[in-house]
């Protein structure tokens, strides 16, 4: 359990500390409501605070219906949710809403999972056309410790990582495998690389020749350098350019199969090469995709392949991940990555 400097309310700041600590400790041990607690002196000895410091605490506890405390019996948990207190503050580094919306959509799973398990949360959103070391407030919330672990949904630059490191703030990183930053020790990544792999063999299975794949930056189609050639477009809404810049090529060197692992780009090409060509739709690409199962997307053409994947699942093993190594307390992180890959084929493009 570690000690932080945080911003306080009228609540001495020991008495904080000993409440954050048994809600911690409610989560990390998973007790439910029924389960007794370690006694005052168990406490103490653990949390290192006098007799005063925890009997404030559980008493406030007591007070916003979490415990219960029975007379000679001991301390008993009413309220494993923690009654909307939270004990661990979590740091979520995220890239400007404007580049992914699939970031938005992650982060926002993962503050709900956090959130779960009685935790506050404080995202930081990358400055647009800065460097990777750019999120407003985030290198002095790290020196002023104002956060137990943080979920990076990008690369956070060499800066930031170090800061970290310095501070024995555990990171995880969530992300495609191809930018994973050769430091991390913790990490989810996304199997990008397998997912361009299994879609260029299916689409050459299914007579396709002229494969692109779709990238939102120069930088991306160097990460995934793989023989296949790269268009690049904005996230949002670079779909419709995209849709384009292929209506612009010569009809006989248009390519006949697209690889796309962003359903916003996806959605946006293919509504854009509709929209360009009505009434009458002569040109449509077999495209392979990652589809998302809680956002729902359906498209209007056939013979896709399409490959499934879950964003609150995502999110719960990132979560998980983080919390564990908090659970444990120490500060040696191990070096663990956890490989999610896009999940079998839903449609073939077979005629």
């Amino acid at each position: 359990m570690s000690v932080m400097t945080r911003q306080k309310n009228s609540m001495p700041r020991k008495v904080e500390f000993a409440r954050d600590a048994i809600i911690n400790y409610i989560h990390d041990h998973r007790l439910v409501a029924g389960d007794r607690l370690p006694s005052y002196s168990q406490l103490r000895k653990e949390l290192d605070l006098g007799s005063q410091t925890i009997s404030d605490a559980v008493a406030s506890l007591c007070s916003a219906g979490v415990l219960e405390v029975r007379d000679k019996v001991g301390i008993f948990v009413l309220d494993p949710a923690g009654g909307g207190i939270s004990g661990r503050t979590i740091a979520i580094a995220v890239r400007q809403l404007a580049s992914s919306a699939y970031s938005a959509t992650l982060a926002g799973y993962i503050q709900s999972i956090l959130n779960l398990h009685s935790c506050s949360c404080l995202t930081f959103y990358q400055q647009s056309g800065t460097s990777a070391d750019s999120f407003p407030g985030l290198a002095q919330s790290i020196s002023e410790r104002r956060f137990d672990g943080l979920i990076a949904l990008c690369p956070l630059g060499e800066n930031l990582s170090k800061h970290l490191v310095e501070a024995e703030i555990p990171c995880c990183f969530v992300g495609d495998d191809d930018e994973l930053p050769s430091g991390a020790r913790l990490s989810v990544v996304m199997g990008v690389k397998e997912f361009l792999s299994r879609s260029r063999a299916a689409l050459q299975e299914a007579g396709c020749q002229r494969l692109v794949q779709l990238c939102i930056s120069s930088g991306q189609a160097r990460r995934r350098e793989c023989g296949i050639p790269a268009l690049i477009g904005r996230s949002y809404p670079g779909g419709e350019a995209i849709a384009a810049k292929l209506l612009a090529i010569d009809p006989a060197e248009r390519p006949d199969g697209v690889i796309c692992d962003d359903d916003t780009v996806v959605s946006g090409l293919i509504s854009g090469l509709i929209r360009a060509q009505l009434p009458d739709v002569r040109y449509m690409p077999r495209i392979s995709a990652i589809i998302h199962r809680e956002l729902g997307e359906s498209y209007p053409v056939s013979r896709m392949v399409i490959f499934e994947q879950s964003v609150e699942e995502y999110a719960r093993m990132a979560v998980h991940l983080l919390l564990e190594v908090l659970r444990e307390g120490g500060t040696d992180v191990p070096h663990q990555v956890c490989r999610f890959n896009p999940v079998e084929r839903l449609e073939s493009c077979r005629e």
